[in-house]
């Protein structure tokens, strides 16, 4: 199923605007495979690659790296940087459902609300299944989406930054439409806008409406339970272990930990 967002055929603005929390994520990864993982955990499994920033970091700290991305430009972009080539990564076209990739790997990690594009119950038990028969025994998956703060601001956010290289500046924003909201299915749409400025020109790339899935941290444990596969090892209120999930802690982004049984 692709997310309905032009945003996502332009690697080379995308890899600019989504670079700035790299170093931090990779490092909670490492982390989490010391305190969690299995033993000499190298094998790691990218699901929603985008344009390889994760990828690229990891393997470069010797990692062995597979990553896996709904978009082929976004697989043609990684296979043509030179990183790709020097420490042997694969990429491959792939999504969420069919994630026809394979194992076994050591971990595998979905970042940047990827996974809230498995929209119903169904799907998300079927792809947590599917993950756990590519990770090796004790392995780790570890996600991190969007939970509102304040129930009254459901689905009514708007996240806004910006990075510069040289010439080029890419601004985003990201914006949730609350008149779409499906109480009963919990989904609504959000949008991606690029503005990107170069050599004096600005160009906007809207992404256009794509339907996500609304969860919330205890609704998601139970999905996890049910699954069968999965316990949760832990759940953190950012990319870092001394900051756990709790009331106080809330945050737009939550991370979990889940360990393949």
């Amino acid at each position: 199923m692709l997310p309905n967002s032009k945003v996502y055929s332009y690697p080379e603005y995308y890899a600019l605007a989504y670079r700035w929390n790299t170093e931090v994520e990779c490092e909670f990864l490492r982390a989490c495979l010391e305190r969690y993982g299995p033993k000499k955990a190298r094998r790691l499994l990218d699901i929603g690659c985008g344009a390889g920033r994760h990828l690229f970091q990891l393997a470069e700290q010797g990692y062995e790296m597979a990553g896996i991305d709904v978009q082929p430009e976004m697989i043609d972009y990684i296979r043509h940087q030179p990183a790709a080539r020097t420490h042997s990564i694969r990429a491959q076209v792939d999504d969420l459902h069919a994630l026809s990739v394979t194992g076994p790997f050591d971990a595998a990690y979905c970042f940047m609300d990827t996974f809230r594009f498995l929209l119903t119950n169904e799907a998300i038990l079927a792809h947590l299944r599917r993950v756990a028969e590519r990770l090796a025994p004790g392995g780790l998956y570890v996600t991190d989406f969007w939970v509102p703060t304040q129930w009254d601001q459901i689905a009514n956010e708007v996240h806004e930054w910006e990075q510069t290289e040289g010439e080029r500046t890419v601004r985003v924003f990201y914006v949730q439409d609350p008149q779409s909201v499906d109480p009963v299915a919990q989904t609504f749409e959000d949008e991606l806008v690029f503005e990107v400025q170069q050599n004096g020109d600005v160009q906007q790339i809207r992404g256009g409406p794509t339907r996500t899935r609304l969860l919330l941290p205890q609704e998601f444990a139970l999905l996890v339970e049910h699954s069968g596969v999965f316990e949760l090892a832990g759940r953190f209120s950012d990319f870092d272990l001394a900051k756990p999930m709790g009331q106080a802690g809330a945050s737009w982004r939550m991370v979990s930990v889940l360990r393949r049984r």
